[in-house]
């Protein structure tokens, strides 16, 4: 995600922008006072503590409240994960409009950004934390959160299966996917009930109980074919999850089968 340029201003009665078109997404987020947000046939009525959303090369226009004109706040803004936070927090199709959750952090997060946008050190990263602080003061949309959710988490698990032989690791499953690990923690946590790393793991000693099932790989062998940089740590893993360790895990399955 890539933020472009951030503003701040103190509109006069009936100021205007548009009918224009925008580049990227461009939020605008309402200080005080009061405006009007007009997309296609709708006409949005905003006020403190709301903002509004412009969609890229979709014409809009917007105009400051004559007796009360806003002040606002914005930011512009495009990338992959700008894409997720947008279609997670939307509320319709076209225009998007927002009332902030209870408190004014928002007021602050957004003032924060600006200033760093504006700061001697430019950090991309400062910035982007912001932003997404900011998104999370708006209530989630529950069904499309899910959608894309799940979506990064078909992903994350095919990559794996197709990788754990290999030393990943987390890092390397939310790039691959193209979102923050952190938020790939979140959908493991509340989707599957453990960290992308333990599952990793768990897949992992899942592979090696095939292994030792069906092969004669000694430990070793095995332990590097599933993805452990060696035996010992393989060996710990093992125990933990499967309360044994590989060589009685594998003795005792081929006794059974005799």
């Amino acid at each position: 995600m890539t933020i472009y340029y951030c503003g701040h201003e103190r509109c006069a009665p009936g100021h205007f922008f548009g009918p224009a078109v925008r580049k990227h997404y461009l939020l605008h987020v309402i200080l005080k006072g009061k405006g009007i947000y007009r997309i296609a046939d709708k006409e949005y009525r905003l006020s403190t503590g709301e903002a509004f959303l412009i969609k890229p090369q979709e014409v809009t226009f917007y105009q400051a409240d004559d007796k009360d004109p806003w002040e606002y706040a914005w930011v512009a803004f495009s990338g992959n994960e700008a894409e997720r936070l947008v279609y997670e927090y939307r509320k319709e199709e076209a225009g998007y409009c927002y009332r902030f959750i209870e408190g004014n952090q928002w007021r602050e997060i957004i003032l924060a950004l600006v200033s760093a946008f504006y700061g001697t050190a430019h950090n991309m990263d400062e910035m982007r934390g912001y932003l997404y602080l900011l998104f999370s003061r708006f209530p989630g949309n529950t069904k499309e959160s899910d959608l894309y959710e799940k979506s990064y988490l078909e992903q994350a698990e095919a990559y794996i299966r197709h990788n754990y032989s290999y030393p990943i690791q987390i890092t390397d499953v939310a790039r691959f996917i193209g979102i923050d690990r952190t938020y790939l923690y979140r959908i493991f946590m509340k989707h599957k009930g453990v960290s992308p790393k333990h599952y990793l793991t768990q897949y992992r000693v899942f592979e090696a109980k095939r292994l030792l099932e069906d092969t004669s790989l000694s430990i070793t062998e095995t332990a590097l074919s599933c993805g452990f940089h060696d035996a010992s740590v393989f060996c710990r893993c093992f125990q933990k999850a499967e309360g044994e360790s590989p060589l009685r895990h594998r003795k005792q399955f081929r006794e059974g089968d005799e």
